[in-house]
């Protein structure tokens, strides 16, 4: 593969933020941009998982990365100008406008959190791809979660706490990745917090739950342990049992029979009707 002309990207990435003013424009002249870095003759491995399932363009990997790094501090400046083109680049079919827009929303400064927190929580109460997701929660929250951790953990206990079951899964993929990162005096709350989507029969859920009970197992395995043990004693119904099957990879050889042995009393007692 032919190496990219750093220059001339820096130039095309200074002609962006010219236009950074002007949303409509600088979405046209960014699609013109990924449009010169496309490989149109390229053919990936026919099992090849794609990156996204929105339209993408067949780019070298540095292309993106460089683009959002070069409009970071310009993104920095003016939160109004920033809103305003990652809402332009947010209507975008293309997953890497969406990419974008979220890198630029997580580079807006604090003084306009409501309008940050606000895009997050709309924009995942709808369906939405799952690199998208990734980009929102990972991407999109970057200063929320640097500078504000503790008004960000609100924000995810509120949508888990939402009755629109769609900002719940989205609330759960992004307690996984707070779950990484947190201190352990937290981890009662997310226990706390879960405990009723175990107990659900949900099936929406299911991918970001496991990802919850991933993260959790993997700071705090045996409370993790523990809890599902408790929740098995509190639930009626085979749903749970195959839920904490599931998870049994997650533990070592020790607490994963421990669990087992928890699963096969839950099924005796249900055979009994106790």
């Amino acid at each position: 593969m032919a190496a990219i002309d750093l220059t001339r990207l820096n130039k095309q990435i200074e002609a962006l933020k010219q236009v950074f003013s002007q949303p409509a424009e600088f979405r046209h002249q960014f699609h013109e941009i990924l449009q010169f870095y496309h490989r149109y003759a390229h053919r990936q491995h026919k099992d090849a998982v794609p990156v996204s399932f929105m339209r993408v363009y067949d780019l070298p990997d540095q292309i993106l990365p460089q683009i959002a790094n070069g409009l970071s501090l310009k993104a920095r400046q003016d939160a109004n100008e920033t809103l305003a083109v990652v809402d332009e680049l947010w209507q975008d079919e293309h997953f890497e406008a969406r990419d974008l827009a979220a890198h630029l929303l997580g580079q807006v400064p604090l003084t306009a959190k409501i309008e940050v927190f606000e895009r997050i929580r709309q924009w995942s109460s709808v369906p939405l791809d799952r690199a998208v997701v990734k980009a929102l929660f990972v991407k999109g929250s970057q200063r929320l979660r640097s500078e504000d951790p503790s008004g960000w953990t609100k924000f995810v206990g509120d949508m888990l706490n939402s009755p629109v079951e769609r900002l719940q899964n989205h609330g759960l993929y992004a307690l996984s990745l707070l779950i990484e990162q947190a201190h352990s005096d937290l981890f009662p709350q997310f226990f706390r917090w879960i405990r009723p989507f175990l107990q659900s029969d949900q099936s929406l859920i299911e991918l970001n739950l496991g990802r919850v009970i991933a993260a959790l197992a993997h700071r705090s395995p045996s409370e993790t342990a523990y809890v599902l043990k408790e929740v098995l004693s509190d639930t009626d119904g085979t749903g749970i049992e195959r839920r904490v099957r599931s998870y049994l990879p997650y533990f070592d050889e020790q607490l994963s029979e421990g669990l087992q042995a928890s699963v096969r009393m839950h099924q005796k007692r249900t055979k009994l009707g106790l």
